[in-house]
């Protein structure tokens, strides 16, 4: 703390900016050995940094929204404070971020640098900044999904990326072992009942809900993280593991999306899974090196996986999976109804978004209280064509660049990620999932550091 005072003194006792300011922080920044190699993208080797990091981990796989309701963190409902509307690893974000740059004696030093390596996010920065613009003040809707959803995740990808490989595999054992524990937690609800924390949904707690909550709360998030890790490990993303471990959290992380009753998560991942084996089969077909260790995987994880369905079937786990397939609660039927809403529209509507109001009451005649299941027509029906065209690109951008951040098989994860996303809820409300997913793939498919990006 009397370091910061310090640097915070010096900065007031500053003159006005002048070239030769300029200059000075110039030379300070294209100096500063603390981020790392040059070019590296990655931020300081500092104690307080990584445990940061670590508990961003923690609060992002194990404390979902669901459970900070649970201990009256006004997150999704009116009243309390400010700072209840975001979750604790957003707030945990900035500040790990504010902290980079203080780390340097001048904090206008740290924000240069900090925004020279991640140059590449300034239009998804912007293209949000103009969403908080447009829907704060020309629609009077709340914000918090653009800072929480969306800036939460570029925080994230901020911290994350270009990981060296002490502090890489440290937390990549830490997200296998948080998801395992939560695909294990999954099972336990379905055999027993209990649930960690209740469903609860427009303030209204789901009793008769058969799909677990876990650690990550909402069954379809859930469903989209497990689904996504077991597309990520399948990828490379298991390897920091003991090799004997591998099949064991791989099978257990496929299997966890039944109790989870995922139906998109479930048909993606498995699709997924199917391509990237064919591609591995192709690529050995042209004479590509031929993988004995990927046989001995398929010769355990093959039996194993049957072995598990056979298991969960007799146990009834599997009925979970199948009465979403069969009796989806008007789900499907929800995803054709909300097409309806579009003729209640006028070309102005159309364009630059409708009364919120007007909209709302739309959605409670056409019985879609629990939300429309696809953030892309959410989003053109909450805030119109023209916004969605603004900020569409820069969102693909941001995935790009978590492709370029990647080892090889980040398209495949975040193609994944984009497939289950279109069909549900996801990124048009506010949550912490996509910040997940950005968190998991930095980690597990993180490049070896003399591969990492500029």
């Amino acid at each position: 703390m009397v370091k910061v005072c310090k640097r915070i003194s010096l900065l007031l006792l500053a003159t006005a900016p002048s070239k030769e300011t300029f200059e000075v922080l110039a030379q300070e920044t294209a100096a500063s050995q603390y981020y790392g190699e040059p070019g590296s993208g990655a931020l300081p080797k500092d104690r307080l940094i990584s445990f940061g990091r670590m508990t961003i981990v923690v609060l992002l796989l194990a404390v979902s929204p669901l459970t900070l309701v649970l201990f009256n963190w006004q997150y999704f409902e009116s009243g309390g404070g400010p700072l209840d509307k975001f979750h604790p690893a957003t707030l945990l974000s900035a500040l790990l971020l504010a902290w980079t740059a203080f780390h340097n004696r001048n904090p206008f030093t740290g924000l240069i640098e900090l925004g020279q390596r991640n140059a590449a996010l300034l239009p998804f920065v912007l293209a949000n900044v103009y969403m908080i613009w447009y829907a704060g003040s020309v629609l009077n809707l709340p914000v918090t999904l653009f800072i929480e959803t969306y800036l939460g995740a570029a925080m994230v990808y901020m911290l994350f990326r270009n990981l060296d490989e002490d502090s890489g595999r440290t937390l990549a054992l830490l997200v296998h072992a948080l998801l395992f524990i939560n695909a294990v937690l999954a099972f336990y609800e379905v055999f027993t009942g209990y649930r960690l924390t209740p469903l609860v949904i427009n303030g209204e707690i789901l009793v008769d809900e058969p799909r677990a909550t876990a650690l990550i709360g909402h069954p379809l998030a859930n469903a989209m993280i497990a689904g996504a890790y077991a597309v990520i490990f399948a990828s490379g993303g298991g390897r920091d593991l003991p090799a004997f471990l591998r099949p064991i959290c791989f099978v257990v992380a496929l299997a966890s999306l039944v109790p989870f009753g995922g139906r998109a998560a479930t048909a993606t991942a498995l699709l997924s899974l199917v391509l990237l084996g064919a591609r591995q089969f192709w690529t050995v077909l042209h004479g590509a090196r031929f993988n004995k260790i990927s046989i001995l995987w398929a010769l355990i994880i093959v039996p194993v996986a049957c072995l598990t369905i056979l298991v969960m079937s007799e146990l009834g786990a599997l009925d979970v999976l199948k009465d979403r397939i069969f009796d989806d609660d008007g789900s499907a039927s929800t995803r054709i109804e909300m097409f309806e809403l579009f003729k209640y529209l006028s070309f102005n509507d159309l364009l630059f978004g409708p009364d919120p109001n007007v909209l709302a009451t739309w959605i409670r005649l056409h019985g879609l209280d629990y939300g429309i299941e696809s953030f892309i027509i959410a989003f053109v029906l909450n805030f119109g064509l023209v916004s969605t065209v603004i900020f569409m690109p820069p969102l693909m951008l941001f995935f790009y660049q978590l492709v370029k951040a990647g080892r090889r098989g980040s398209g495949l994860a975040v193609m994944y990620f984009l497939v289950v996303a279109i069909t549900s809820i996801s990124l048009s409300s506010k949550s912490p999932t996509l910040a997940m997913f950005a968190l998991i793939l930095l980690i597990l498919l993180r490049r070896e550091p003399q591969q990492a990006e500029p």
